[in-house]
């Protein structure tokens, strides 16, 4: 019990005084080890270097940087303009084109900042253009914006599955499923919206309009197809797909559409580096962290202490969808799954709850954070980028959010959404 006291303390204590996360967590696993007196220091280094000398981990800056090269390079426009002939013509037009905007870029970028910051900006202007009110533009673009850790690839996916162990390739296939629903669910509160408050929508478009479109728009449409058949026909690794789509990428934006020039590509480079950086060092922190809660048997603990309140595995998930969401709101999602997952492996062992499914479940969870003060990223960009006051967007954002919850209920205590494919395609 001391050893858990120390542990709570120490590492909320860090929290408060606004230490770093990375370095929060080393530190709290050296002063566990500092009290628990018998492990060797030159773990500390070994582990920290384990933690991010894997191969999957490769996956994460090449997913970051194909995000901002596609923001950068005309891909993501084109990508909207075809949405637009797509669905645009649906009651409430421009909100059905930012859902399936944002679920094709899903499919290419794998987080949520990349679309609330690429796509978000021509789809907040597009709709304000056509009459759309504030609330309702930056609240469809906040949450659909979610998507994109959901549908495959997912960075915080690649992460939950480096400290989990589980298979990132069985989790991007799970996140399928349950990415259509939620956007099949958005597109519902659109339709409703729309019927109400009498959105616009533009004419059916033409034969040959959509045509054009789609030729626009064909090499953008292929990086997510590239990217999946070739991750399940076994053509490449999840992680070589990153790098595939990153040169796809390039190709498209400085020779075809000729909007990259070295000067943006630098940027953008240092900014992916940056990024890249920061999750590494969560990565590193996280792995020693995740090594001295095992060996102090913190985990065994928490286990322990669960089963005796909570009797099945409903109650598991219950329990852990409340605090998630919590934590959510509080902690940024990189550093929510290198901390959390250590200690919650036992639990779903215990109660039998399959770690790719739990993985989807996590993720939504705490891209609901990602909406929701005090400290919800994408609330803060896409305030900032619709020139809304945070609190205003808040609110905007309830209708939203009681669909996300519908979606998130679904896929917890359904587990054949998430599971179906991967079984399907043998991957678990």
């Amino acid at each position: 019990m001391m050893q858990v006291i120390v542990f709570l303390s120490t590492l909320i204590g860090l929290f408060v005084l606004k230490v770093p996360i990375y370095i929060s967590m080393a530190l709290t696993g050296i002063v566990l080890m500092t009290v628990n007196g018998n492990m060797r220091w030159g773990t500390l280094l070994q582990h920290m270097l384990a933690g991010v000398n894997t191969f999957t981990i490769l996956a994460i800056p090449m997913f970051l940087l194909a995000g901002k090269l596609m923001n950068i390079g005309g891909i993501t426009r084109r990508l909207f303009d075809f949405c637009m002939k797509l669905v645009g013509w649906l009651p409430g037009g421009l909100g059905h084109v930012n859902v399936l905007a944002s679920v094709i870029f899903a499919g290419m970028s794998g987080t949520a900042v990349s679309d609330a910051g690429g796509l978000g900006s021509i789809e907040i202007q597009a709709m304000r253009e056509k009459g759309f009110d504030d609330g309702f533009s930056c609240g469809v673009t906040a949450a659909s914006s979610t998507l994109g850790p959901i549908i495959p690839p997912s960075v915080p996916l690649v992460i939950y599955g480096t400290v989990s162990g589980a298979s990132v390739g069985a989790l991007f296939m799970a996140g399928l499923v349950p990415g259509i629903l939620m956007a099949v669910i958005m597109m519902i509160v659109v339709t409703i919206f729309a019927i109400i408050r009498k959105y616009p929508r533009t004419q059916f478009p033409k034969i040959r309009e959509i045509f054009v479109a789609f030729r626009e728009g064909f090499f953008p449409l292929m990086a997510p197809v590239i990217i999946l058949v070739g991750i399940y026909t076994g053509a490449f690794t999840p992680t070589e797909s990153a790098v595939i789509v990153v040169f796809y990428s390039l190709i498209l934006s400085f020779l075809m559409y000729r909007e990259m020039t070295w000067f943006k590509l630098l940027r953008i480079l240092r900014e992916t580096v940056r990024d890249s950086l920061t999750i590494a060092m969560l990565i590193a922190g996280a792995t020693f962290f995740g090594y001295v809660v095992v060996r102090i048997k913190i985990p065994q603990m928490v286990l322990e202490m669960m089963t005796s309140v909570v009797s099945s595995q409903t109650g598991l998930l219950s329990i852990l969808t409340v605090f998630l969401l919590v934590i959510g709101c509080f902690m940024e999602t990189a550093s929510a799954i290198t901390i959390l997952v250590p200690l919650i492996l036992p639990l779903l062992n215990a109660y039998q709850v399959d770690p790719v499914h739990f993985g989807i479940s996590m993720v939504l969870n705490l891209m609901i954070g990602l909406l929701t003060p005090p400290f919800g990223l994408v609330l803060f960009v896409v305030a900032k980028i619709g020139n809304m006051s945070v609190g205003r967007l808040t609110i905007a954002l309830l209708p939203w959010m009681v669909a996300l919850f519908v979606a998130l209920f679904l896929v917890t205590f359904i587990p054949q959404i998430s599971l179906a494919l991967p079984r399907y395609f043998g991957l678990m």
